[in-house]
C-alpha cells in the first residue's frame, strides 16, 4: 500500500470514539474480511493531538494456514515438433468423412 492508495475507498471505515481504557470494539464486515491475507489500516485523523500514537490494534477471527504455491516453470509449443515426440511404430491411418 502507497500514499497513493489512500485515495481509494475503503473495505470498510470506522468512526473512532474516546477509548482510554481500550475497551470499546468495532464490529467489521463480516463478507468483507472472510479471507483476508494482508491488512493495511489508514488513520487519516485523530482527535485534534498534535500527533497520534496506536498502541495496540487487536484483531479477533481464525486463524487458517495460507496455501504457498510454488512457481511452475511450464513450455509450451505452438505445434508440436515430431523430432521431439519418439515413436518406434508409426500406423498411418485414412479416415474420410463424406
Amino acid at each position: 500500500m502507497s500514499f497513493d492508495d489512500t485515495s481509494r475507498e475503503p473495505e470498510q471505515a470506522f468512526r473512532l470514539n474516546r477509548d482510554p481504557l481500550a475497551e470499546l470494539e468495532y464490529p467489521t464486515k463480516i463478507a468483507r474480511f472472510s479471507n483476508v491475507q494482508h491488512l493495511s489500516i489508514h488513520i487519516t485523523r485523530n482527535f485534534g493531538a498534535e500527533s497520534t500514537r496506536v498502541y495496540y490494534i487487536g484483531l479477533r477471527g481464525e486463524y487458517t494456514e495460507a496455501h504457498r504455491h510454488e512457481v511452475t516453470i511450464c513450455n509450451y509449443e505452438a505445434a508440436a515438433n515430431p523430432a521431439d515426440h519418439k515413436v518406434e511404430t508409426i500406423t498411418p491411418q485414412t479416415q474420410f468423412i463424406s
